[in-house]
């Protein structure tokens, strides 16, 4: 199946997805995986993806810094910046709701990524713009960070088609558990 067929399936599956708690859930398969991170990029969930938003505030609360992208129509990558806990006061050029642009620009250590669709090697489909790939590009340059994909069980594929600007997840945490790994 090609990339825009899946895209599609995926998004019909994730739509028809009715778990209320999922994103509290998360919590308990986030603490599975054992991970820290004084610096982590949440995302604010739009339509049907998973709340993230629970995680987030469970993050803040044991310490760590969260950031929320912003996402330029036409740029390269994303820039994340400082987020305390009420609900992102602008939208980025993508419409997405995001903090204020003269908000702290941090580097995240760990990255919550929104998706379509995954496998068991980290594989993931998204929207297609390919603003995460050129994310984890970047961010892999400049040192280390952890890439951890948050999605409903059902979102799973038995193989996500793969084309070498792919960037591959670390981790994928459901409201189900942990699903992949290195």
């Amino acid at each position: 199946m090609d990339k825009a067929a899946l895209r599609s399936r995926l998004q019909g599956i994730r739509d028809g997805l009715a778990l209320g708690d999922a994103g509290v859930r998360l919590i308990r398969s986030f603490a599975e995986t054992g991970l820290a991170a004084n610096v982590v990029a949440g995302y604010w969930p739009i339509g049907s993806e998973i709340d993230s938003r629970p995680l987030m505030a469970a993050l803040r609360e044991k310490g760590a810094m969260v950031l929320l992208p912003r996402a330029q129509k036409n740029a390269a990558v994303m820039t994340f910046h400082l987020w305390g806990d009420a609900a992102p006061a602008s939208r980025d050029g993508m419409g997405i709701p995001a903090p204020s642009a003269d908000a702290e620009v941090l580097r995240p250590d760990l990255v919550l990524v929104p998706l379509l669709g995954f496998d068991k090697r980290g594989g993931r489909i998204g929207y297609g713009k390919g603003f995460y790939d050129r994310c984890f590009a970047q961010l892999r340059r400049e040192g280390s960070v952890t890439a951890v994909g948050l999605a409903y069980a059902a979102q799973e594929v038995d193989e996500v088609p793969r084309e070498a600007h792919d960037a591959l997840l670390d981790w994928v945490i459901t409201e189900e558990g942990v699903k992949a790994r290195p």
